[in-house]
Formats: C-alpha cells, sequence, structure tokens
C-alpha cells in the first residue's frame, strides 16, 4: 500500500463526516450496558432520521404482521443491534449522498450497495447467521472507500475506474496497478476513524475478497461478497456466468439450494426500489429479476454438459469443489449447476431429461454397526459401481448427500433412464465390499442394496415444471416410496398426461 497516498486520502478535508446522531448512536451502543431508552430518545431527536427508519421497519423488507409506530416499539420487535445498524446506515448514506463527487456516477454506486445490502440481508436471514442487519449495512457501505477516492483525487481516480471497463471485478487490480491502494481498504481505515463496530469495518474492508476475512467475520463478509454476485448476475449483460458462481457459492458457503438461491434473488428488485425511494437515492435502471433469470437461463442452456470425471464444465475444469473427496463422483455444486442447465435445455426443446437419486440402504446401521471406515467403503464401491453402469450415457454421477448419489442423464429418456437405473441397482446388489479398516469383529465382506427414484422430463411435461426444485422434490417422492416398498427397489414417477 502506497503510505503517502494513503494520507493524502485520508487528510482530504472533504471526505464524508460522521453526522452528530450517528456518532452519539455510537457512543450509546459501544458500551455493554446500553440504554435501550437513551437510544430511542437520541433517534426520536432526529424526526426525518425517525420517520426513515420507522418507514422501512414497516416496508416489505421486514414483512411485520404488526404495524410498528415508534421507535421504542421497533428496538423491542426488531432488537436493539437492527436500529443501531439502520440508525447508522441512515446517517452515513445521507452524509455520503451529500459528497460532490464530481463525474462518479452515484446512480450505478447505489444500485450496487443496494442490490448488494439487500441480497446480503436475505442470504444471512436464509443462513441464520443473526446478524442480517449488519450484513444489510455492510453491503451499502462497502464501496464507501471509492467516494472518498473520488473526492480526494478526483479525474486521476475517474481514469483508474475507467480501466476496469465497467467491471468492478477488475477495479481492485487497476487501483493496485495505479494508486497502489484499494477502496476496500480506504473504506475500512475511513469506518474505523469513525468508529464503526468491527462487523460493519470487516465487510467494507473484505467485500472484493471473502475468503481472506478474519475467521470470526468469515460468514458475515461471505454472506455481503455473495450479495456483491447477486448484483452481478442482475446487472451483467451476460448473467449466465454470474449465475451459475451465485448458485456455486450459495451452496459452498451457506448450503443455500438452487430454488432458494432463486428466490433471493427475485426478492431484489421490488426491495432496491421500495428501499432507494426511504433512502431518498438515485438508483441506475432496476431489471426484473424474473426477465434476468429467464435470461440467464436461456444463456446457461447453451452450456456443454459434462460426463462423470470431466470437470464441471460450467466453470473451470477441476475447479475446487467440483469432486467429492471422498469417493471421486462429482460433488452436490458440480450437480446442481449441471442440473440448472439440463433443465434449461430440455425446456428449449433440446431433448428429453432424466435424473436418478440412489439411496444407499442402511448406511446409518452399517457406520454404527461397523465403524465410519466401513461406511466409507460402502460409498466408495457403490460410487464406481454407478459409473460403471451410467458411462454409456455420459451421465454426472454426484455426491448427493450422506449416503445417497444421483444421476444425471441428460438427453436419457425414461425407458433408458429405467433401464440403467435397475441395471444399477442390481450392480451394487452383486457387490460385495471388502471391509480392512473396521471395526474389530466386523465381517470381511458386506453387501450393498439401495433403494432409487427415477424421473424423467420431456417437451411436454416440462411444462408442468417452473424450476429444477421442483424435479428434486418429485425424486425424494419417488425414493421414498421404493423405501417403503422394503427397499432394494425402484420407483419411477410417471404422470398422467391429459388427453
Amino acid at each position: 500500500m502506497n503510505p503517502e497516498m494513503l494520507d493524502k486520502v485520508l487528510a482530504c478535508r472533504n471526505l464524508p463526516t460522521l453526522p452528530v446522531v450517528a456518532m452519539k448512536v455510537v457512543e450509546l451502543t459501544s458500551g455493554k450496558d446500553v440504554s435501550m431508552k437513551a437510544l430511542a430518545e437520541t433517534i426520536q431527536n432526529d424526526q426525518a432520521l425517525a420517520a426513515k427508519i420507522l418507514r422501512t421497519v414497516n416496508s416489505s423488507l421486514y414483512g411485520l404482521r404488526t404495524r410498528c409506530s415508534s421507535i421504542n416499539q421497533a428496538i423491542v420487535m426488531l432488537g436493539l443491534s437492527a436500529v443501531k445498524t439502520l440508525a447508522l446506515g441512515f446517517t452515513l448514506v445521507s452524509a455520503i449522498k451529500d459528497c460532490d463527487t464530481g463525474e462518479f456516477d452515484l446512480a450505478d454506486h447505489w444500485r450496487r450497495a443496494l442490490f448488494t445490502g439487500i441480497a446480503a440481508r436475505a442470504i444471512a436471514t436464509k443462513a441464520r447467521l443473526g446478524n442480517a442487519e449488519e450484513c444489510f449495512l455492510g453491503g451499502l457501505l462497502q464501496d464507501v472507500g471509492m467516494i472518498a477516492l473520488h473526492q480526494t483525487l478526483g479525474r486521476q481516480y475517474s481514469e483508474v475506474v475507467s480501466r476496469a471497463e465497467g467491471d468492478h471485478r477488475r477495479l481492485s487490480k487497476c487501483e493496485l496497478d495505479g494508486l497502489e491502494l484499494q477502496h476496500g481498504d480506504v473504506g475500512a481505515l475511513l469506518a474505523t476513524r469513525w468508529r464503526l463496530p468491527e462487523q460493519l469495518v470487516m465487510p467494507i474492508k473484505y467485500h472484493e475478497r471473502p475468503t481472506a476475512a478474519p475467521v470470526e467475520h468469515t460468514a458475515l463478509v461471505r454472506a455481503v461478497g455473495l450479495g456483491n454476485i447477486a448484483s452481478d448476475v442482475l446487472t451483467s449483460a451476460e448473467p449466465g456466468a454470474n449465475l451459475r458462481k451465485f448458485y456455486q457459492r450459495a451452496e459452498q458457503w451457506f448450503g443455500i439450494d438452487g430454488p432458494t438461491a432463486d428466490d433471493i434473488l427475485k426478492s431484489i428488485s421490488a426491495a432496491t426500489r421500495e428501499v432507494s425511494g426511504l433512502l431518498s437515492v438515485p438508483t441506475a435502471s432496476v431489471a426484473s429479476a424474473e426477465d434476468v433469470l429467464k435470461r440467464a437461463r436461456a444463456q446457461m442452456a447453451a452450456v456443454v454438459l459434462p460426463a462423470s470425471g470431466e470437470g464441471s464444465g460450467l466453470g473451470r475444469p477441476g475447479e475446487q469443489g467440483d469432486t467429492d473427496e471422498l469417493t471421486g463422483a462429482a460433488s452436490r455444486m458440480s450437480f446442481d449447476r449441471a442440473m440448472v442447465a439440463a433443465f434449461e435445455q430440455t425446456r428449449a426443446g433440446l431433448g428429453p431429461l432424466s435424473v436418478v437419486l440412489v439411496d444407499i440402504d442402511g448406511l446409518d446401521e452399517v457406520n454404527t454397526e461397523f465403524g465410519r471406515e466401513a461406511g466409507d467403503a460402502v460409498l466408495i464401491a457403490a460410487a464406481s459401481r454407478l459409473d460403471e453402469v451410467f458411462k454409456a450415457h455420459r451421465a454426472l454421477v454426484s455426491r448427493y448427500d450422506g449416503g445417497r448419489f444421483v444421476v444425471l442423464l441428460p438427453r436419457v429418456d425414461r425407458a433408458a433412464a429405467v433401464k440403467s437405473a435397475e441395471a444399477a441397482r442390481q450392480r451394487l446388489a452383486d457387490t460385495q465390499v471388502q471391509l480392512i479398516a473396521a471395526k474389530a469383529g466386523a465381517p470381511g465382506q458386506i453387501g450393498i442394496t439401495a433403494s432409487v427414484g427415477v424421473a424423467a422430463l420431456d417437451s411436454r411435461l416440462i411444462e408442468r415444471f417452473e424450476e429444477p426444485g421442483q424435479l428434486h422434490a418429485i425424486l425424494e417422492q419417488a425414493v421414498k416410496a421404493a423405501k417403503k416398498a422394503g427397499r432394494n427397489t425402484i420407483r419411477v414417477y410417471a404422470p398422467a398426461l391429459a388427453a
């Protein structure tokens, strides 16, 4: 980092300053014994701020069943942390909004800030992180360092920004090359000067590189980082690649599945319009999330789907997380990405789609009776047998979860899928797994059986489905039926078609 350039930025008299009411809020909430009454009185003394907080609390962003009529009530209903964070956020937004930013595109800045903040809040809520408001404010303030750099360097910084060619992911590199500092570090120093809590400083500092954040702040920073990817999905000319990345990170970081990730994206557009009005900030055009998702999926439908052992095909081959470490099968993350593309291809009329869910019978009992090593040996053997059976279809065999595998069969109809699924069930039933590192007293080998569910879509059936998550639910029902029928059997989703 260039210390001379940093000193120049931080010494600038035009930098946004922390408003008096915000300073009082920080002071009141920095100690262990926080007075709810004193905080409420401080906020209510600024009638404009109190009104903004109440309008926000009563907006669809919170979805409260009972209308909140006072700051005291807001503190009781939402908690001290939420109201404190909203108060800080609104006062800081007002301070930043009043800055003379010259050539800086404020509308684009606030759109990105709101997209990220609203998405981060939704992610934190879905993942039950317990700090949804800090995530919202972290996203809202993430690029405050850009404001500071514009205020200080003017055209010099504008030229650095222009070299990024509208790609925010390239901006930090351009800043390092041209200025030997980054807006994330500048923003974090500014937030520290304002005496903001670490929960707000960390996402400002690490929002461009979430995996580098200190361990105790990892979840919060990743929520803001994932919010940034959501913003990229909704603003990119080619959202398909960003949507794949959003699905991947949502699953990898928070265990959020594809349908839930879609719900988060769909909630952003309307909330952004509402909150931008509450904050009185300009935003660039806010696209409909539904329209963007349609465009992204159309792009994903053009992706070449992977076969087992070929890497994801939807990102870089061999990308970390593409393979299950124990069995060598593809990971759940790889399956989810490929499933979305295969679903869209079937919707586009490019052929049928079949999916097979294989649930190894009695794996919990094996783990309990013979040890985890025995259970692992069963899973490794099962993955190998499934790969042998399904490789003729160039299928993607993935570890779904626990003792279950899922097989994606693009361009394969129901009859062929059922035939291969039955062959796989029989191949597993014929297998004897050698137990080398099992508990003392375990047999030398044990057999495997599996309950198998099959679902298939063609150009007619796909019209009944809006998203891949609905097919997952059908598969779960098919496997449950196979278990109920006595295990070691197959059940197929076969709906009746209207005449």
